[in-house]
């Protein structure tokens, strides 16, 4: 046999290995690119969780509207959020105060090995109870006599209270209106409004004047119904919806916020209250008296013609009623443009 020719000799050797190199190269490259493909789905799926974390972290803020923490903050004043989702994540942020009405909630969502983040924002603005008084009383009877009493239609804000400029002055009694009054409250009915109290109470006799639990306001308390003389106080920026299931007779002390009566309303003792007064069936006020700022509306088709009595004011005021329904009222988002994925 042969030899091979000189130079011919080997060739076949750097083929195989220039082959191997060749494949090895293509196959680290497919390991390369799968890899990286592996990462980004990785990544895109964090980032969707951290997506859905801070959408979830804003609409639950805004779902669960925290009327005791956001409705007291003034404008420019902001109140921090956060939550847990789980595995599949968790949430922190903040709800700033824009205005009066309008509420800034700021979300960031992160996923569940906090790897990835994003930041979304939310307008929110106040849907207070849509409760309009035409007049400081309003009752149903077509005739009323009210004593000694004073009900003044000329717009009063309540003692010591920072109020934007005066209004209009409305009628001091109105007749013969109450009924179309108590029908509904925007989609809310009267019997609805049980659902949204802050406090329910059974009826009965009660003293009313403001509680605290150290420094801070006693919400729990029953009786505790605000400070409206202390409006700086702790119990000051308390306006709870309060709905009485029965008659109720108040001796005494002082309120603020949105009362309800389901039947008759006994007041005495210098009672005072800031904010509407819904009463189903008759006002009295008698003995020592009591005092009103906001409006009242007593409803019912056999109302004493003297139910009003004692030395008693009822002063409209729309300072009162704002802030009264304006501190229980739920957060809605805007309908156009209330969205924005920050980062």
């Amino acid at each position: 046999m042969g030899r091979l020719p000189l130079g011919s000799r080997g060739i076949a050797l750097p083929l195989a290995v220039f082959a191997l190199v060749v494949v090895g190269a293509l196959v680290a490259g497919a390991f390369f690119v799968a890899r990286q493909e592996q990462g980004l789905g990785r990544n895109s799926v964090k980032l969707q969780q951290a997506f859905a974390a801070a959408e979830a972290g804003a609409q639950r803020t805004v779902a669960d509207w925290n009327t005791d923490l956001f409705n007291v903050l003034v404008a420019g004043e902001t109140a921090s959020i956060g939550g847990s989702l789980g595995a599949a994540g968790w949430y922190r942020g903040t709800v700033r105060r824009l205005n009066a009405q309008l509420f800034l909630v700021r979300a960031e969502g992160f996923s569940g090995d906090s790897t990835a983040r994003q930041h979304v924002g939310l307008l929110v603005r106040l849907r207070p109870l849509e409760i309009s008084l035409p007049a400081a009383l309003a009752i149903q009877s077509p005739t009323w006599a009210g004593g000694p009493s004073r009900v003044d239609g000329t717009d009063t804000p309540p003692p010591g209270w920072d109020c934007d400029p005066l209004g209009p002055s409305v009628p001091g009694v109105l007749a013969g209106a109450a009924d179309s009054l108590l029908t509904t409250f925007g989609d809310v009915s009267f019997d609805g409004l049980a659902a949204l109290a802050t406090k329910t109470l059974a009826g009965g006799r009660l003293l009313v004047e403001p509680a605290l639990m150290g420094a801070t306001c006693d919400r729990a308390e029953s009786g505790n119904w605000g400070s409206p003389l202390d409006p700086a106080g702790p119990c000051g920026g308390y306006f709870p919806l309060i709905w009485s299931e029965g008659p109720l007779t108040l001796t005494g002390g002082t309120g603020q916020g949105v009362l309800v009566v389901n039947g008759d309303l006994e007041v005495g003792g210098g009672f005072q209250f800031a904010g509407p007064v819904i009463v189903r069936g008759i006002l009295r006020i008698s003995g020592a008296g009591g005092q009103f700022w906001g409006g009242v509306v007593a409803a019912n088709a056999d109302l004493d013609p003297n139910a009003v009595l004692g030395n008693a004011v009822i002063s409209y005021s729309r300072c009162a009623l704002s802030r009264a329904l304006t501190a229980g009222a739920a957060g809605a988002l805007l309908r156009e443009r209330s969205w924005v994925n920050l980062y």
